[in-house]
Formats: structure tokens, sequence, C-alpha cells
């Protein structure tokens, strides 16, 4: 009789946890033309966007952490993307970025301006276009 009065209270704990936990934002769909012209609308919001990979990098830091930028282009505009991690797309591959965009973020010394971070820590994903 205890051992059920035992698992029933632990499984109403966790089925109360479970309720708790927050769903992520779903992304806001727009084009890279809008963020640009409106990015105090965007600011550190999660976004989705499409266009076309420019300029792919893929680095390792002095901390020995592998990332990815490339410019997302699209009908003549560009945002820098950033990710963590060696992505698994080419140059001029046409790819989905869903990404939390910054206006303007500081990394150390550095100032990124119209950048959005699509690390999958930060909910973030790239992926090709089908």
């Amino acid at each position: 009789m205890r051992a059920i009065l035992v698992i029933t209270a632990l499984a109403l704990i966790w089925s109360g946890l479970i309720a708790q936990q927050k769903q992520p934002p779903a992304p806001i769909k727009t084009t890279i033309a809008v963020i640009l012209k409106e990015p105090d609308k965007f600011h550190r919001k999660m976004v989705q966007v499409e266009g076309e990979v420019d300029d792919l990098k893929k680095k390792t830091s002095r901390a020995g952490n592998a990332y990815t930028t490339f410019k997302l282009d699209s009908e003549g505009k560009q945002l820098v993307v950033f990710s963590y991690g060696h992505l698994s797309i080419s140059e001029d591959d046409k790819v989905v970025v869903v990404g939390k965009f910054y206006k303007e973020r500081r990394v150390g010394r550095t100032t990124f301006t119209n950048e959005i971070d699509a690390s999958p820590k930060e909910g973030g994903s790239v992926r090709r276009k089908e």
C-alpha cells in the first residue's frame, strides 16, 4: 500500500514538471529584406529565413570549438549566419535558417551586426531547402 502511494506521488510530481516545461516560441517566418528594413523589430527574436549560401567558412576557434559562418543571400540582400559545428552544407546551396537574430552583438572585442545565430543550443538549425 505504501509503495503504491509513493509511486502515485512520484508520477504526479513528474507529470507536473512535464506540464511546466515551456515550448520554445515558433520562429517568425520572414525575409532578409524585411529584417534589414526593420532590424529593431527582430532583435533577439527567433526568425526563419530562406536563401542561398555564399562565402561559406568552416573553422575551428583557438579554444578548439568548430563553427561555421556564411552569408545568406536572397534577392541581393545578405545576413551573416553563425552556427557551432561544421554544417553539412555547400556553397550555393539553398537553405532554410532558423535562429536568433541580432541587430548588434558583442563577443569579446568584436562586434557583429545583422547576424543570425543558428546554433542548435540556441534552438536554431540550418537545412537544405527541398
